[in-house]
């Protein structure tokens, strides 16, 4: 399995593989050329840094897992990698509890241990939900999206593609929070988010508008 990146994510989505008792992983970081692990127990995993050894990579072993957060910086890695011919892996750690009730996954997301997901919940390509997060019933979360460690997000919620959420924001029921929006940590959203808008406070509202 690679993974793409080689930060605290990267090492916390390589935690996720433990637990799924598949160890064998190989890590992409196509930034820094000359990086190595300096943690004793992670250097006997290959590290690739350019495209050419990707594809090599690729053509025997297709599946990668995105290992670092951004909604921005994880559509573009997503990109390149699908372009050497990788294939997405949904990664889903065996401590997390998902609802047996019409729930929808998408490739290449990262759903990380303590999420709560209860029913009817999709979510689509690109995803990431860290630690201890919970979604509510009849909830969307569109592509690449972020939602941090601690958010609460409540039933009948729509996140548009490219929402970042922060650390323990609460969304209140049937919201719906538009594309490249970003919820400060500890908000409480208590109405429609406006898309390429920054809110926050409780109750949360418009700090400024984003590119």
């Amino acid at each position: 399995m690679l993974i793409a990146g080689t930060g605290g994510f990267a090492l916390e989505s390589l935690e996720i593989l433990y637990q799924l008792e598949k160890d064998t992983a190989v890590f992409f970081n196509n930034v820094q050329p000359d990086f190595t692990f300096e943690i004793a127990a992670l250097k006997k995993y290959p590290i690739l840094h350019d495209k050419a050894r990707l594809a090599d990579h690729f053509a025997q072993h297709p599946e990668f897992i995105l290992g670092l957060g951004n909604p921005k910086y994880r559509r573009l890695l997503f990109d390149l990698l699908v372009d050497h011919g990788g294939k997405p892996y949904a990664l889903v750690s065996p401590k997390a509890t998902i609802g047996k009730i019409n729930n929808t996954i998408a490739a290449a997301t990262n759903i990380m241990s303590g999420v709560v997901i209860t029913s009817n919940v999709t979510i689509k390509q690109g995803v990431l939900i860290n630690l201890n997060a919970t979604i509510g019933h009849d909830c969307v979360i569109d592509e690449f999206v972020e939602i941090c460690p601690g958010v609460n997000i409540s039933g009948n919620c729509t996140l548009h593609k490219n929402v970042f959420i922060g650390t323990g924001a609460n969304i209140l029921p049937g919201i719906t929070i538009g594309e490249n929006a970003v919820v400060a940590s500890g908000a409480i959203v208590t109405k429609n988010v406006e898309p390429f808008t920054m809110v926050a406070g409780n109750p949360a509202v418009f700090k400024k508008k984003l590119p």
